[in-house]
């Protein structure tokens, strides 16, 4: 139902008002179509947040001749089919944006108009996003060289490695590249993608895991990997990555005698909401008591890069194999 509000009404309550104020009448051509409106009253602030001066008794193409059809034909519609409606609407002939609540009111044909000037604000959003997409570019760029930097590292270490003579020094610098690897992987996802800052769990996860299957040697031994498609966020999936990396190396390494066959499964799915939950499984012959070459260092990045996701891993190991699970928070 239209709002019928007499002149008195009208003035007490447009002076209340800090928004600007105007009501206005429809006109229409022969064929009964708007065509345009005229302002017959309005509040201070009307001037103010419209710059039009002397606007009343006249139309809005008589102040705006350039005016968008789109006021019209909107201004037409709640005037004309009796619906009020709430709208944003640019105007680049006035240099504008506003935020608008137009009802019709009585007689038939007039409608009422409280509105704001939101131009500012708009105009903080463009340069929000302007500078957003700024940050987004350079931070790929960034992406970019870290991922060149890292291929550039993991191939001198590769180098490196093999010039020495097989011992410990060598297979200390192929744990080194493992783990440059390992994050290099995710740059090169994040280049792929055109992502910055996620990465696809699966892709990733797997990509680690076929890289130590094809630089351990061992065709005996499988590696299964369970992974649930989800993005993750590159400060999630760093320690992820390098977690993967160290428990499926030690697997393969330790777990299995020469000549014995055996499979490394890696999982990650969502466990509480909120959650995700890691597992490394393999079926080998359970941790070794004894020390080994490397000091122990992978169990302790593993429970370093767990502290950073906010996690602490439960190690079960026995004659059947071991497992390595992981709760974290996905945040």
């Amino acid at each position: 139902m239209p709002l019928h509000l007499t002149p008195r009404e009208v003035d007490t309550f447009i002076g209340f008002l800090d928004d600007g104020f105007c009501i206005c009448e429809i006109i229409t051509d022969a064929a009964g179509r708007p065509v345009d409106y005229r302002f017959l009253q309005m509040n201070p602030q009307f001037e103010e947040m419209t710059g039009l001066h002397g606007a009343r008794g006249r139309t809005a193409l008589e102040m705006v001749p350039d005016l968008e059809p789109v006021w019209i034909e909107t201004y037409g519609r709640i005037a004309l089919e009796g619906q009020p409606q709430r709208f944003q609407q640019s105007s680049e002939a006035m240099g504008r944006h506003f935020d608008v609540y137009a009802a019709p009111i009585e007689p038939y044909g007039r409608f009422a108009i409280q509105f704001r000037d939101i131009t500012a604000t708009k105009q903080i959003e463009v340069e929000r996003e302007a500078a957003l997409a700024e940050a987004q570019h350079l931070l790929a760029e960034l992406n970019h060289r870290v991922m060149n930097s890292l291929g550039t590292i993991s191939s001198i270490i590769a180098m490196e490695s093999r010039v020495r003579e097989e011992g410990e020094g060598r297979q200390a610098l192929r744990r080194i590249h493992a783990r440059v690897q390992a994050v290099a992987n995710l740059y090169r996802r994040l280049n792929a993608s055109g992502s910055i800052d996620t990465v696809c769990s699966r892709d990733y996860l797997v990509q680690i895991t076929e890289g130590l299957a094809a630089s351990i040697g061992r065709e005996d031994i499988r590696i299964e990997a369970r992974i649930t498609p989800m993005r993750l966020s590159t400060r999630i999936a760093v320690p992820l990555g390098l977690i993967v990396n160290e428990l499926v190396t030690n697997s393969l390494k330790y777990a299995f005698a020469e000549n014995v066959s055996g499979t490394v499964t890696v999982t990650l799915d969502h466990d509480t909401p909120g959650g995700l939950r890691l597992e490394v499984r393999d079926d080998g012959q359970g941790l070794d008591p004894r020390p080994r070459s490397d000091s122990g260092i992978g169990q302790k990045l593993v429970r370093a890069f767990a502290t950073q996701l906010g996690g602490d891993p439960v190690i079960d190991s026995g004659p059947g194999g071991t497992v390595v699970r992981l709760r974290f928070p996905n945040a």
